[in-house]
């Protein structure tokens, strides 16, 4: 039996969208000056809920899994293209994922996370190690950025295997369809908070997964059957080059 689609993922990821094509419009094509961290939210969001949907729809279903990644990879590749021929780099460079050098560079870390789902349900088994598994990525994620290591492909990485687990294990649009009025102020604070946390400590990375997480559960309630951000949030992939492609045109 094929799995009923959920609307409210699908309109979030149309907010991310909107999010990411006015993030890059501000810094391609306006002289606007501001700290990029206020948006990291959005392309974390996008790895975390790939997760979760690929932790929903596609957990033991290999074959469709491979073959979402083998396209998110090929986009990647053919996508960069240029970036082979007329950029010097090196192949760490590749490894970690330099935003100086590539471009689409979430379909990157994208296509290696749906690779590695496929091990992880084979790998994790039970709530208690998914959680266990779960809060030790939480953990490593914070100790990278203490110590001042950032490599974007592992960092994007983590976030996506968070969202399988998420997304293995909880049935977000049910939760979201049963918050209670006091449950909606917290998810509030916990939307806004993180901005005045990334303007003060820089990222602190399980405060933004939280903050995504409020934000999906903010869109649920409030726009989750709106049907432009459903189908923006259905096409984004292809909306998501479209739109970058577009702005390299007009630099």
């Amino acid at each position: 039996m094929k799995a009923e689609r959920i609307t409210s993922y699908d309109a979030f990821r149309g907010v991310l969208l909107v999010a990411m094509v006015v993030f890059h419009v501000i810094v391609n094509l306006t002289n606007l000056k501001f700290d990029q961290n206020y948006f990291y939210w959005v392309p974390a969001g996008f790895m975390l809920f790939l997760g979760v949907i690929l932790g929903r729809f596609l957990r033991g279903k290999d074959r469709k899994t491979v073959m979402l990644g083998v396209k998110l990879m090929g986009i990647f590749l053919v996508l960069n293209i240029p970036n082979f021929i007329e950029k010097d780099y090196t192949l760490m460079q590749l490894i970690l994922g330099d935003q100086k050098v590539f471009s689409f560079e979430i379909l990157l870390p994208m296509s290696i996370a749906t690779f590695v789902s496929i091990l992880l349900w084979k790998s994790v088994k039970g709530r208690g190690a998914e959680i266990a598994l779960g809060l030790v990525l939480v953990f490593l994620l914070t100790y990278l950025h203490a110590v001042g290591f950032y490599s974007y492909n592992l960092w994007f990485l983590i976030y996506g295997i968070i969202g399988c687990l998420i997304g293995g294990s909880l049935d977000l649009d049910a939760l979201s369809e049963k918050m209670s009025a006091g449950a909606f102020l917290v998810v509030v604070l916990m939307a806004i908070v993180p901005v005045f946390v990334v303007g003060s400590w820089g990222i602190t990375e399980s405060i933004i997964i939280l903050q995504v997480l409020a934000l999906y559960f903010l869109t649920a309630k409030m726009f989750g059957k709106n049907r432009v951000l459903i189908v923006l949030g259905r096409q984004s992939l292809a909306l998501y080059v479209l739109h970058i492609v577009l702005i390299k045109i007009l630099m």
